[in-house]
């Protein structure tokens, strides 16, 4: 049968296509799907309440006027190809950077804000996707592979063209073969290789999600950290300032006892002296605060040109109820850290199971369908196939899967390890805050009564100074007695606070 010359326009066609092909196929983009969803195998020993709810990975987008910042409500298209990279920008004018306004934020605004806008917790979501993609690819180890392969190649044999010469021949020089070939493989057997592929990759997925949990729970009290300390900051400046207002009145008396000719003017310079010193305490202050501003926007990534405000006032929380020792159960029973160190022993093992499994029979199947055609010749396509098995078996391997297991058995027992350290951290952390809420509690109740002594003492001192049976330097000592009162009240209230958001981050509740 003749090859009719669409045949041979084909051919030629592929000769120009195939190297258009492989260049091309250098820049074909790969993605995962992050929509998989798979039902996981328990896992024994092991309880995990970690928070698996997983959004879409964000894509990093830029402007003209900020520096790329995260998207969290940005998605990744399920097209099989990698999303356009985005252009990272930073800020080049100084309007890009300047602060325009303040704006006032609650603690609860700014937790439901930091899961979404923290750089952490977006690394750790990308992660558990990540893990799923994963976990997807291990499972396909359980599906046959299906590939295709054409080659087509346009020959003039130098050889064939000598002969002719030497022998007076006329054989045809050129060849143009046609060739194709599509193969299925299924491995019906590998023992247990796969299997444990799988579970090894189901772990580490539940490592990811229990990372996410607490990368969550340190992020939550990074914040309610730095928020509490923006309100210490806050509450220092208007302790500092009626400070400084204090001394300034002292100054004045202290002047106007100098010009009555009952003061003099030593009492004036201790006087200007504590004002000075007060001034000095309210810059700090005043530096401290904006810096403090600035640690929580950088750790939610707020706009740059923003300035976050405490809105909410000081005042102490709600006293924790539970005692000490089922706090402590409750902290062993949910720390994200100790799931993730069960499940890496459980990794270990899958891990070492995987190696040994290698070192079986793996039996596998296959059928080719081969199709070929000359078009020089004109002698039509053949076609043909071939079915078989295969089976394979490592013999000996010089001691290499030995060597893993041993690798492994020593990942296991870190994680074993680790665990018990995981284990008395949980409870130190639970017994620090706990005994620390208690005396912060204790401390607030003096340090209030203190601060009105401390004003009553004010108070009489500068009486006392009037009548002429005082001195300036006791009312001095009672203004500075005065201001270190109110800071402990404050410091009370605060260290109180934090000693019961690191109880709640102690046991995985914040």
């Amino acid at each position: 049968m003749r090859i009719s010359s669409s045949w041979l326009t084909f051919g030629a066609s592929l000769s120009l296509l195939i190297p258009a092909w492989t260049a091309n196929a250098q820049e074909l983009p790969i993605a995962f799907n992050p929509d998989f969803n798979l039902e996981l195998n328990p896992v024994s020993e092991v309880v995990l309440e970690p928070d698996t709810t997983v959004v879409k990975p964000p894509v990093v987008i830029s402007s003209s006027t900020e520096p790329a910042r995260i998207d969290p409500n940005a998605t990744v298209t399920n097209s099989g190809k990698l999303d356009p990279a985005q252009t990272l920008v930073v800020p080049t004018t100084p309007s890009q950077v300047k602060l325009e306004r303040s704006n006032p934020v609650t603690l609860e605004e700014l937790l439901n804000l930091v899961e979404k806008n923290n750089s952490d917790v977006i690394q750790a979501r990308i992660a558990v996707e990540r893990a799923r993609a994963v976990l997807q690819e291990s499972e396909a180890g359980r599906s046959p592979t299906v590939s295709g392969s054409l080659q087509y190649s346009y020959n003039d044999s130098a050889q064939t063209r000598l002969s002719n010469n030497n022998n007076n021949l006329s054989n045809n020089t050129i060849s143009n073969p046609l060739s194709g070939t599509l193969g299925i493989n299924y491995n019906i057997f590998d023992s247990g290789v796969n299997d444990n592929s799988i579970r090894a990759s189901e772990n580490n997925l539940r490592i990811a999600e229990s990372e996410l949990s607490r990368a969550k729970q340190a992020v939550r009290l990074s914040i309610v950290t730095a928020y509490y300390n923006l309100q210490n900051t806050d509450e220092t400046i208007r302790i500092r300032l009626k400070a400084v207002e204090n001394s300034q009145k002292s100054l004045e008396d202290t002047k106007s006892r100098e010009r009555a000719g009952v003061g003099t003017k030593f009492d004036v310079l201790q006087s200007e002296v504590q004002l000075a010193n007060a001034k000095q305490e309210l810059l700090n202050a005043e530096a401290a605060q904006l810096v403090a501003r600035r640690e929580l926007a950088r750790q939610i990534n707020y706009p740059a040109t923003l300035e976050i405000t405490a809105a909410d006032k000081i005042a102490p929380v709600s006293e924790w109820k539970l005692p000490i020792e089922e706090t402590i159960l409750l902290a062993v029973r949910n720390r994200a850290e100790l799931d993730i160190r069960k499940l890496e022993r459980e990794v270990a093992r899958d891990r070492a199971s995987t190696a040994l499994a290698r070192l079986g029979p793996q039996v596998s199947v296959f059928a080719n369908f081969n199709t070929a055609s000359e078009f020089s010749s004109g002698g039509g396509i053949g076609t043909g196939y071939q079915l078989g098995a295969r089976l394979d078996w490592s013999l000996y391997d010089g001691g290499r899967a030995s060597a893993q297991v041993n690798q492994f058995k020593a990942d296991q027992a870190l994680a074993e390890v680790r665990f018990e350290q995981a284990a008395r951290q949980a409870r130190y952390d639970v017994e620090e805050a706990y005994i620390n809420q208690r005396s912060r509690f204790q401390q607030i109740e003096t340090a209030a009564i203190a601060v009105k002594q401390a004003e009553e003492a004010l108070r009489l001192a500068r009486l006392r100074l009037d009548a002429g049976v005082g001195t300036q330097l006791e009312v001095i000592t009672a203004e500075s007695d005065l201001t270190r009162a109110d800071v402990n009240r404050v410091q009370a209230i605060i260290g109180y606070n934090q000693s019961r958001a690191n109880l709640e981050r102690a046991v995985s509740g914040l």
